[in-house]
């Protein structure tokens, strides 16, 4: 992971943004509703089709079970393959004046050509988040869901309606997964960030503590006079 620009050093302000992004990305308004339109799918019927293909995300359970590093390196690997998937989609959708032609809603396609950016900037403060996670273990287990591991598989033009059920299946596990991670984050702001917790500053105040001298139990001596 790598940053775009400079970092938030500040734990819980990080967190909230984070928090905010995974709300904007689950919200099927900003991605998967505007797709049904454009593509012609917002038909009872098709809509019925547009399910998420098992295990083509890390399931909630799974990403709950991981530790904070491989939770974030494994949010990194998914996007990743996210963006390269939206990156296929775009290549799919029609022209601004197409739209206008069909006497669709151009508003639709800004919210869709919106959605790698917003990728690219919850990528990045991932990439912030992990650097202010201070853990040890850099082995730790990562998932990656079996379906944004590969670029879709080209699909003839006569399978165009078929391309477009995929790219439906996709984004609706794409928010599903975004809602999961939205509910990790919120367990996060439950509980202290582990660097925190165990900082090398905060065990030193705490020694200090326990070393200086306590007053109680002693009884006061009157001026001139030593004890017994």
């Amino acid at each position: 992971m790598a940053a775009l620009g400079s970092c938030s050093k500040e734990y819980n302000a990080l967190l909230e943004q984070l928090q905010k992004q995974t709300d904007l990305m689950q919200d099927t308004s900003s991605l998967l509703d505007p797709y049904i339109r454009i593509q012609g799918l917002d038909v009872p019927k098709l809509r019925e089709h547009c399910r998420e293909h098992p295990g083509a995300f890390p399931s909630e359970e799974d990403l709950q079970g991981l530790g904070r590093r491989g939770f974030l390196q494994t949010l990194n690997a998914t996007l990743g393959h996210v963006m390269q998937r939206l990156a296929a989609l775009e290549q799919q959708l029609p022209k601004a004046q197409d739209l206008k032609r069909s006497r669709l809603n151009t508003e639709d396609l800004e919210k869709l050509q919106m959605a790698r950016p917003n990728v690219l900037g919850l990528r990045n403060n991932v990439y912030c988040m992990a650097q202010l996670q201070d853990i040890s273990d850099t082995n730790e287990s990562t998932i990656v869901g079996r379906g944004t591991s590969q670029l879709p598989v080209p699909v003839p033009a006569s399978d165009s309606f078929q391309r477009k059920l995929e790219g439906c299946r996709f984004l609706h596990g794409y928010h599903r997964f975004m809602h999961s991670v939205g509910r990790v984050f919120s367990k996060w702001r439950k509980s202290p960030s582990r660097s925190r917790r165990h900082s090398p500053r905060r065990a030193l105040r705490k020694e200090v503590r326990r070393t200086r001298p306590s007053r109680r139990g002693k009884r006061l001596m009157p001026k001139g006079q030593l004890p017994r």
